[in-house]
């Protein structure tokens, strides 16, 4: 019984002891000295009897987690393989996970070969499908930077041993083991109740009904779920606890209006909650809320109480017991992380006003999950504070009972669909709003990227022990210090930086002045679009947003205040149009006679909507501050392309580097008889049109004189970027070079003193 009396408020040492193994077995086995610490600090101020079991329980998750961690597998012949519930087809291209005979799991994509396959495909329930497939190795991407998507993490997530391509894909079967059945049947009950809404429901609702009745985020719109991100709202529009704990909670209302009686009403729910966690697709949240509800459902029935930090914390040994890996996904740790600080300001919350209550409990969740954000989206909405107060209410009583609603009247036998037109209106309105709060200034916070996962677990560590000790007031102003400190240290600091991100076989370079007097970003990378049947077309891969603007984000940079388009081709300015959209732009600069080019139509049009000015750059201009100078200048005449490329100089303490955009053999003569006074005597030069053979001449080298080379080209390019030509003049004037498509992302740090170093 003292055992028993032992545990009782104090599960959360031993969940946060399996946290710890699975994470030691993630990233390092060091790791586990968190463990031995949160021992010592049991043995002393908790009980004797958990500090063991803490040691004991972070070993056993550290050893099951090894023991389950995927294996890489190199597949090439042929196999057959059961696919499972997650798949996706968008356009020619169909993708999703797989389980091979042995049971491990591997992410497998198919080129759809012609428009009749293409719809036999997207009518098709896969779950439990058994296909014969040949295999080949997926070739991942050259990552750009630490902040860019990681594949690779994204496998481990999904405790993935691989991804391959299909070259030959025939369906041979179905698998008959009732679990798979039971599978099959949900994802059929899905695609029934996504078809019916997509045919009765108004285009303009249907993502939303769909992703918060049954999980499908199929239809989600990108711009959408930026606004939401941007609000702080998105975990309202995601299936989380408070779904439900809302549907439950209105089910068993209406039972007992029907004079069910109560122990029915328990069975009921034990058998409803488990159904719908299956049908809203088993996302981390969903299982997370639904075990809460069905424990909790389960010692009502049998009259048992238990701590709910206690119940939260066997909840989340239970999940990672089932599947480790869930604790790499941001909807998870954010749902936990969330729900942990409610139930530990229970005693704050406890209030007679709805709208304090409100207020203070998104508070307290944006506290509680601001590292876990900021980690993975390197942002923070600030005004969410408010907003939640608005949108919560309105979310309870109006949007998630309409779509619950409307869903439902989708699956009738019979066409009714009562007041969608007025519903319609009312969410355009509402939506209309929340666009109009997500424009106010300063309603995100970005704040310079935390470097390692180590400082996300000492801020942690020092704001829950403050807590915990009851001192919120010091703890929210050590944070508020911590945030301010943050946010200054670019202000104060005296180095300059030049960033030549990797965009692929495209182009971008940011230069950060000292002391942030200036941030100038020239170009901003993209992909050339071929021309697609409108079956093959899917969502287009956006490099501006995927990877200029995480890495601008990273830097806590929220202004641009030159943007600079060298010249019109695809493979600079295809990313300009989300840069602007993403960021506050004070000057685009741009090459004279471009601004009525079609390839820049979008960007004109979405600087125009922000009233961002264009510069069309016809004479040499000069930008300077105490510590740099940058000097733009263009190619005399009228636009030729590459040989009209705006080069850039910018000189930081004496060290001058040469961005010459795509200027080819002509435009560089034209340059080196201009302006020789401001090219020679370079310290780095960023070679021209990525290294091609036409660019980058002996002459241009001899004039330059640069102590550094920079290429800026894809990973296996087709053009053979850079061309072995301009490699070895390099390698004939003894100047050093680095490539993109060899490192990603390369950084150059510039001191006071003069002094150049290379960023790891």
């Amino acid at each position: 019984m003292e055992i028993v009396r032992s545990f009782q408020s104090n599960w959360i040492y031993i969940a946060v002891a399996a946290i710890i193994g699975c994470f030691s077995s993630f990233h390092s086995p060091m790791l586990a000295g968190l463990a031995v610490g949160l021992a010592i600090f049991c043995w002393f101020r908790i009980s004797k009897v958990i500090a063991p079991l803490v040691l004991l329980t972070s070993v056993l998750f550290f050893t099951m987690t090894e023991w389950r961690m995927p294996t890489p597998l190199n597949l090439t012949e042929k196999q057959y393989v059961t696919i499972t519930s997650s798949y996706k087809q968008q356009g020619d291209r169909w993708a999703g996970f797989a389980k091979l005979p042995s049971g491990e799991k591997i992410y497998l994509s198919y080129q759809i070969q012609d428009e009749n396959q293409a719809q036999a495909f997207s009518n098709r329930n896969w779950t439990g499908n058994v296909v014969e497939v040949i295999l080949m190795p997926q070739p991942q991407p050259l990552r750009s930077h630490a902040y860019e998507f990681s594949f690779t993490d994204y496998l481990m997530s999904k405790g993935a041993s691989g991804a391959f391509q299909a070259t030959h894909f025939e369906v041979v079967g179905n698998r008959e083991e009732l679990s798979w059945k039971l599978a099959a049947r949900v994802s059929q009950w899905r695609q029934t109740i996504h078809s019916a809404i997509v045919r009765r429901i108004p285009e303009a609702l249907q993502d939303e009904i769909l992703s918060l009745t049954i999980g499908d985020r199929s239809l989600g719109d990108q711009d959408t779920n930026r606004l939401y991100q941007k609000l702080g709202l998105s975990h309202l529009f995601a299936i989380s606890g408070l779904h439900i704990a809302l549907l439950t909670g209105a089910i068993y209302y209406l039972l007992l209006q029907l004079n069910v009686r109560l122990r029915t009403i328990y069975l009921l729910l034990l058998l409803l909650v488990p159904v719908y966690m299956l049908l809203a697709g088993g996302a981390p949240s969903v299982v997370r809320a639904s075990l809460m509800v069905w424990i909790i459902t389960f010692l009502l029935f049998f009259k048992k109480k238990v701590d709910p930090s206690d119940l939260l914390a066997i909840v989340l040994v239970l999940t990672i017991s089932y599947f480790p890996f869930y604790l790499l996904q941001p909807g998870y740790q954010l749902s936990f992380l969330a729900v942990f600080s409610l139930i530990y300001s229970n005693q704050l919350l406890q209030t007679t006003s709805f709208w304090l209550s409100a207020f203070l409990t998104t508070v307290i969740c944006q506290l509680a999950v601001l590292p876990i954000i900021l980690l993975h989206f390197q942002q923070v909405s600030v005004i969410s504070l408010l907003v939640n107060v608005l949108a919560i209410p309105l979310f309870t009583f109006v949007i998630l009972p309409s779509s619950f609603f409307y869903a439902i009247c989708a699956q009738l036998p019979f066409e009714w669909v009562p007041f969608i037109t007025s519903y319609s209106y009312l969410r355009e309105q509402l939506q209309v709003l929340f666009i109009w709060i997500a424009a106010i200034p300063f309603s995100v916070w970005t704040p310079p990227a935390i470097n390692s996962i180590f400082l996300v677990v000492v801020v942690l560590v020092i704001f829950v022990f403050l807590l915990w000790e009851r001192k919120a007031f010091i703890s929210l102003l050590v944070v508020f210090i911590l945030a301010v400190g943050w946010q200054a240290f670019p202000r104060v600091n005296s180095d300059a930086t030049l960033s030549f991100l990797y965009v692929g076989q495209g182009d971008s370079t940011l230069i950060e002045f000292p002391y942030r007097k200036k941030t100038v970003l020239i170009d901003a990378g993209g992909v050339t679009q071929f021309a697609k049947e409108p079956w093959q077309q899917r969502n287009s891969y956006e490099i501006g947003r995927s990877i200029v603007t995480p890495y601008l984000r990273s830097k806590g940079i929220t202004t641009i205040d030159i943007f600079i388009l060298t010249h019109a081709d695809a493979d600079h300015t295809e990313g300009a149009e989300e840069i602007l959209e993403d960021f506050l732009v004070k000057q685009v600069i741009v090459p004279k006679e471009i601004t009525e080019l079609e390839e820049l139509a979008a960007v004109v049009e979405v600087a125009k909507k922000k009233n961002i000015p264009i510069l069309e750059l016809a004479e040499p201009l000069q930008i300077s501050t105490a510590q740099a100078t940058l000097y733009l200048l263009p190619v005399p005449g009228s636009y030729q392309g590459n040989d009209s490329s705006i080069v850039s100089v910018v000189d930081i303490y004496n060290v001058k580097t040469v961005l010459p955009g795509d200027l080819e053999e002509g435009g560089e003569g034209t340059m080196a008889a201009m302006h020789p006074e401001i090219l020679a005597d370079a310290t780095v030069l960023k070679l021209g049109h990525h290294g091609s053979k036409t660019s980058t001449t002996e002459s241009w080298l001899e004039l330059l004189s640069p102590k550094l080379a920079i290429g800026s080209a894809g990973k296996d390019n087709r053009y053979g970027h850079p061309h072995i030509s301009v490699l070895e003049r390099l390698e004939l004037a003894e100047i050093p070079y680095f490539g993109t498509h060899q490192k990603g992302t390369i950084a150059l740090s510039i001191t006071k003193e003069g002094t150049l170093q290379m960023k790891p």
